[in-house]
């Protein structure tokens, strides 16, 4: 059979139709403990991750983007189920730091393009990242680690394996974790001023006073192993704050620094919010992030007859969250007599689902199939108060209810089917995949209608209910590859996809002007692309690369604009640019150089130029032949990596190239280029320890200063926008790892 070679834990993806990449769990285990996957997975090709702390945690700056897509068009998925869009208050999933504690984390594969017809997700528009959790271990253990850093940075874990436990020919295993996580921001500050729910260590921390940033984390997975079958039960708790870094604009951070942040004096932010034209420069320090969730499936894998698989995964998810703000009224007292008033958006997510696979030969033929339903209820509000003295302090007065912007609930059922076939020729040399999917989700929204007796209601009391259905039809897909001999394969796919309208509550089309609803619904079409892939793979005994060109023909591109300040309650607006045109060339070379010496590589050239002009509803853009915006045309990655005896080390550079984040491509940031290194060593067994291992890590290595992530609060049209983050500074951090 075809085979899946890797490289220094990054499969090439030997064997598939598809391009696709992964990291394994050496790659996880260089990044300091509790660092998201999301961070190591940015080395692979034609992926851009960014965000502005250095573990990848703070999801109001986090993105990913592939191929000229943004991250609502990226999937996700952990051991199967969909971890929705990625969007910032997520309404159909939730991020993978809060899905499963790193340390649990065993592989993540990163497929360019599509993604299987398998892939359980409705955004996987231009490529899908698929994580997979560790299983419990066969050996009895408990495993211990310890971070420490700067900014007060701690990370406590520990880790129990029960081991095979074997009773004829049955097998339970089980593992149970738990971490605690507690940093403060590496710039500026942050503070609480609303109640804090009781949680399992929550604000009262681990190790003296809880971080600026913090997260409480329980897994538990365990396996019951009988026969060729398998039942696996999995469970996650998180709950996490998180207190934001400043949106910036290019302007501002060429004048101010990459220093400048919230400010944390009240009588500094009372100045600002009465300085016309200035509202915004800067907020006060209390803008955070809540989030609490509980996570959890079932799966039952049947193994049918020598040839036959059949698995059925029923999950669930709910998710409690907040999102505080002292916000400036920007000169308007219709509802807040004072200059700053507090705000919160609340969250509140039910979600369950079901995967059903099955895989059979008959004849010449490998047979695969299955479905996925999923039912969301997103309700989403936003509630406004008065502060007890607001010249005094900025402590908050929950009693004095001053407006209440919107209270919405979003409805959604996703059904998707698929089949397929994948037949072999010339000894198995040629492979040939086929088959298709079918995609539809119902979305009803609906105004809840409920008001405040002492609050001010906003004019989205008379937002009608509305329902805006996705419905992709059938699409196809076919891939082949070819082996000519054991160290090569070519292969080429073809596939076709929509994207799921942006659905969000909050900032979805339903938050767009309700005068608009009739309008979309009669003329929007959803997002979709045909890919067109063609590659190479080989391998040899120092030289594993990866080779693919490809071409995306992308339509009705919707791109969000943004139409007023960030802490501005408005309607979203959308621009659909109509048609992208994407093409583009990726690669990885990775070089045995010598015994326990490996050089990783990996490059990318990427062009996604808009080819119509749109309408804004009152102008004509001139957006034909301009470059999409957060694409960078060149990325860039190369890591040295020694590993001997018991000592690892690595020193890894990465360069993104400009990116746009105006429409029209006035505006954009410049490249930049970091470099990271980590060095580690493990001592091995001792007094009754299985083994002890210290690390090393220092990220930005040189103190580069640079804008990492683009497009927080949107896109412009044209002009500057408070939508950009830097990156964060040189860091360095300590690690201690034992298991007995």
């Amino acid at each position: 059979m075809l085979r899946t070679i890797e490289v220094r834990g990054s499969a090439t993806g030997l064997g598939q139709v598809r391009t696709g990449n992964a990291i394994g769990r050496v790659d996880l285990q260089v990044t300091p403990g509790g660092t998201s996957a999301l961070r190591a997975i940015e080395r692979l090709p034609g992926v851009n991750m960014q965000g502005a702390d250095p573990f990848g945690l703070y999801e109001w700056a986090t993105r990913v983007t592939m191929r000229g897509f943004q991250s609502p068009q990226v999937g996700q998925t952990f051991d199967g189920i969909t971890l929705g869009d990625m969007s910032y208050g997520n309404f159909n999933g939730l991020n993978i730091g809060r899905a499963v504690d790193s340390d649990n984390l065993v592989t993540a594969t990163v497929t360019q393009g599509t993604g299987a017809l398998g892939t359980a997700s409705s955004n996987n528009l231009g490529g899908v990242v698929q994580y997979l959790s560790d299983d419990p271990a066969n050996e009895r253990r408990f495993t211990f680690r310890q971070m420490l850093g700067q900014a007060s940075t701690r990370r406590t874990s520990g880790r129990f394996d029960t081991g095979l436990l074997q009773g004829g020919s049955n097998a339970f295993k089980a593992l149970l974790s738990f971490s605690r996580y507690d940093t403060d921001k590496w710039k500026g500050s942050g503070a609480r001023y609303s109640p804090d729910k009781s949680g399992i260590l929550g604000e009262r921390g681990l190790f003296g006073d809880p971080g600026e940033q913090w997260m409480d984390q329980l897994n538990g997975k365990a396996q019951y192993l009988f026969g060729g079958h398998r039942i696996t039960a999995f469970y996650n708790f998180a709950d996490k704050r998180e207190s934001d870094y400043v949106d910036m604009t290019l302007g501002r951070y060429r004048t101010l620094g990459r220093e400048y942040d919230h400010f944390a004096d009240w009588t500094a932010a009372k100045a600002q919010a009465t300085t016309a034209g200035q509202e915004d420069l800067a907020y006060f320090h209390s803008s955070q992030g809540a989030r609490r969730d509980h996570f959890g499936y079932l799966s039952a894998d049947f193994q049918l007859g020598q040839s036959g698989q059949l698995t059925i995964k029923p999950y669930a998810h709910t998710n409690e969250g907040a999102g505080d703000w002292h916000a400036p009224n920007y000169g308007s007292t219709a509802f807040s007599p004072d200059p700053i008033y507090f705000r919160q958006t609340q969250y509140d997510n039910n979600r369950q689902g079901v995967i059903l696979q099955a895989r059979g030969r008959v004849g010449p033929n490998a047979l695969e199939g299955g479905a996925w339903f999923e039912r969301n209820e997103s309700n989403i509000r936003r509630v406004a108060w008065r502060m007890t003295n607001y010249a005094a302090s900025p402590d908050v007065n929950f009693n004095n209810v001053l407006r209440l912007f919107f209270d919405r609930t979003g409805d959604l059922s996703t059904r998707t089917l698929y089949a397929q076939n994948t037949n072999t020729f010339l000894d198995e040399r040629f492979k040939l995949t086929y088959g298709a999917k079918y995609l539809y989700i119902d979305a009803d929204f609906r105004n809840n209608g409920r008001t405040i007796a002492s609050a001010q209601s906003a004019p989205d009391t008379a937002r009608p209910s509305v329902s805006i259905p996705t419905d992709g039809g059938i699409l196809p897909q076919a891939g082949a590859v070819f082996a000519p001999n054991e160290r090569v394969q070519f292969f080429a796919n073809y596939s076709q996809n929509v994207n799921a309208y942006p659905y969000s509550p909050q900032s979805g089309v339903y938050n767009t002007a309700a005068s608009t609803f009739q309008f979309f619904n009669d003329n929007a079409k959803p997002e979709k692309a045909h890919t067109y892939e063609l590659g190479v793979r080989t391998r040899t005994a120092r030289v594993d690369a990866s080779a693919a060109v490809y071409a995306v023909d992308y339509r009705n591109r919707l791109i969000g604009v943004a139409v007023c300040p960030l802490t501005a309650t408005c309607a979203s607006s959308f621009a659909n640019v109509g048609s992208v045109s994407t093409s583009g060339v990726e690669g990885l070379l990775a070089l045995r150089v010598a015994d326990g010496l490996t050089w990783s590589n990996a490059a990318s050239f990427n062009r996604s130029t808009i080819d119509d002009d749109y309408s804004n509803g009152t102008t004509r853009v001139a957006s034909s032949g301009k470059k999409v915006v957060d694409a960078p045309e060149v990325l860039l990655n190369s890591s040295l990596r020694l590993a001997r005896g018991g000592f690892t080390g690595s020193v890894a550079a990465r360069h993104v190239g400009k990116r746009y984040f105006s429409i029209l491509n006035d505006m954009s940031v410049p490249s930049y280029t970091t470099a990271d290194l980590s060095a580690a060593y493990a001592l091995g067994a001792m007094r009754g320890l299985k083994g002890l291992s210290l690390q090393l890590n220092v990220l930005n290595l040189f103190d580069e200063s640079f804008i990492s992530s683009v497009g927080t609060g949107g896109f412009s049209v044209t002009g500057d926008l408070e939508t950009l983050m830097v990156g964060q500074k040189r860091l360095v951090f300590l690690g201690l790892t034992t298991s007995f």
